[in-house]
């Protein structure tokens, strides 16, 4: 008896060291299971979103391209400059009341060949407004950070030029060249000159504050106030034409593609006259629309209600266009369309 329990003693000890070892052993298992795990989970959190884009995007044969001025491929035509709201650089959300990103993207004048043209991490608040010069190379921006910014992207360069702050938010209004951007702050029509980025005072209006257009080459400016159209001339600054309404709406000035032919909306009616004769309607008719952005590239008669669809006025009927890019079907909402590369 004394034998074996010194036996037992002797044995005790070294099979305590050992289940401990054993017991350490699964622990360390354990935690290296666990780690590898958390790790594992933590990778596939932070790969989720580019999961997401790459997968319902390059299995349908989807890509994502940054626009290339004057690429022959993409500039072969008109295009369409758009603000994209939850745009395909970001997983696609399907709760309308969430917050998304914007960005700035085009597609030619028959909805093909999507590309991106200001990306999300360059735009610095909410977008008001953004306007592309004719030639399509630089983009006008306005946003809210703690005032309006405004600026102007090269789409070229790749730089984003700072031009202006202030309260105001502006009206952009480029002219044909390409190389000045006319805009509308505190009181004072400014120009910026692109090439030497150069920022003045061109005159003061009483029409400060509301829309305008530029137009006839340059040298017309055709004002939207309150209840009133003026025309001045860009050099004098004289008042060349003023005419009363009811009521006209800041938000639908828009020129056609020659320069001449202008519309406006007022209380109940959308008008369309011509420059050299604005004492004269080309074409009044009733029923406004809610969203004006520009002419039809097809005729003055025809305004672009929205990215997909315009609105013959002279016949009083919508027409929808047929969208043949599977990405611009994918997600998100298109607003705030503008032609570019199509002046004649």
């Amino acid at each position: 008896m004394k034998l074996a329990s010194t036996t037992n003693k002797k044995y005790i000890l070294p099979l305590m060291l050992l289940g401990c070892l054993v017991i350490s052993g699964c622990n360390e298992d354990n935690n290296t299971s666990s780690i590898a795990a958390q790790s594992s989970a933590d990778q596939k959190e932070e790969q989720t979103d580019e999961m997401i884009i790459d997968s319902l995007l390059e299995e349908k044969g989807m890509t994502i391209e940054e626009e290339v001025w004057q690429d022959p491929e993409s500039y072969d035509q008109p295009r369409i400059q758009f603000i994209w709201t939850n745009p395909p650089t970001e997983a696609r959300v399907e709760d309308v009341y969430k917050k998304t990103s914007k960005e700035i993207w085009s597609v030619k004048a028959d909805f093909t060949d999507p590309k991106l043209r200001v990306p999300k991490e360059l735009i610095e608040g909410g977008i008001f407004d953004t306007k592309p010069s004719p030639n399509g190379r630089y983009v006008a921006l306005a946003f809210l950070k703690d005032k309006v910014v405004k600026k102007i992207y090269d789409i070229k360069t790749k730089i984003m030029i700072s031009v202006s702050e202030g309260p105001v938010v502006p009206a952009f209004e480029w002219t044909q060249d390409s190389n000045t951007l006319y805009f509308n702050e505190a009181g004072n029509m400014k120009k910026f000159h692109v090439p030497t980025q150069k920022l003045s005072i061109v005159t003061k209006y009483e029409e400060h504050g509301n829309s305008f257009i530029l137009m006839d080459n340059d040298t017309k400016f055709v004002f939207a106030r309150n209840e009133e159209i003026i025309i001045r001339d860009v050099e004098t600054g004289k008042k060349i034409y003023q005419q009363s309404y009811p009521e006209v709406y800041h938000d639908e000035l828009i020129k056609y593609k020659d320069g001449k032919v202008f519309g406006f909306g007022i209380q109940g009616d959308f008008i369309i006259k011509h420059i050299d004769h604005p004492e004269k309607d080309l074409l009044r008719k009733g029923r406004r629309q809610t969203y004006v952005h520009d002419f039809s590239l097809q005729s003055y008669t025809r305004i672009k209600a929205d990215f997909a669809r315009e609105w013959d006025i002279q016949n009083n009927k919508a027409i929808n266009d047929d969208i043949k890019a599977p990405l611009l079907k994918h997600q998100g909402t298109q607003a705030k369309p503008y032609f570019y590369n199509h002046r004649m």
